[in-house]
């Protein structure tokens, strides 16, 4: 089952990461994710034991998480504890109960702030370890990996997985829906551009090429990155355009 949070770290430091944008995009997106909650959380009640729609709940709460919401972490790891006892083996489910670890690092004390974000961390490669050509666990570990501060050591793992997924969409072009795909060129493109590459210019308009579906929330955020890479690499940018 394939669920992308939106991601956007609290632990971020790119250079325009999600703080960073206009408070009434950043309202919206969180108007749309507590729609989606409230929405998850009224269907569950009337069907308790799906783990499809906890599993998305829980991405959602990620997503609240990560944009400031300290209660929101704290349910999602509830979420995805409860889906790991249930289901020890599942990949899926450990790769983003070891994102939301990373996530609750923003609001632990400052002592285990490193512990539970390495936690987290150990979790995310336990899942790739374990099922290495699983997509979802790949790309949630690619995301997470590249919006964490540079000094965690895990910019080598972000590139490693982006090249991962970017050579699985020439050999399994199935496997990427057209949400999901525009989902990877975006976050691909932030990376990019926070580590100074004209790539990033590339990647973010590819992002932009992809229609979104009527609940996107990534809109403006492709339009803001990509204008910021195009007056960064003015070169690439006239390059992509003739």
């Amino acid at each position: 089952m394939m669920v992308l949070p939106c991601l956007g770290l609290a632990l971020a430091a790119t250079c325009l990461h999600a703080n960073d944008l206009p408070a009434d995009m950043l309202n919206a997106e969180l108007a749309v994710k507590h729609a989606e909650e409230a929405r998850l959380e009224k269907a569950i009640a009337t069907d308790p034991a799906n783990q499809a729609l906890r599993f998305r709940l829980g991405a959602v709460l990620c997503d609240l998480g990560a944009a400031g919401e300290a209660s929101a972490i704290d349910e999602a790891l509830k979420v995805f504890a409860a889906l790991r006892k249930e289901a020890p083996h599942d990949a899926e489910f450990l790769a983003f109960y070891g994102n939301a670890c990373t996530i609750e690092a923003k609001y632990s004390f400052v002592l285990t702030k490193l512990s539970w974000a390495h936690d987290g961390f150990n979790y995310l490669d336990t899942a790739v370890k374990d099922a290495p050509d699983n997509v979802t666990v790949r790309v949630i570990r690619a995301l997470n990996s590249a919006q964490v501060p540079g000094f965690l050591g895990r910019e080598q793992t972000a590139r490693e997985d982006f090249a991962w997924i970017m050579d699985r969409l020439n050999t399994h072009p199935q496997d990427f829906s057209p949400e999901l795909l525009r989902s990877i060129y975006y976050y691909a493109g932030e990376f990019a551009l926070a580590h100074d590459e004209p790539k990033a210019v590339q990647l973010l308009t590819q992002a932009a090429a992809i229609p979104a579906s009527q609940d996107d929330v990534l809109a403006p955020k492709i339009d803001a990155f990509l204008k910021t890479a195009r007056a960064k690499f003015p070169a690439a940018a006239l390059a992509k355009s003739t």
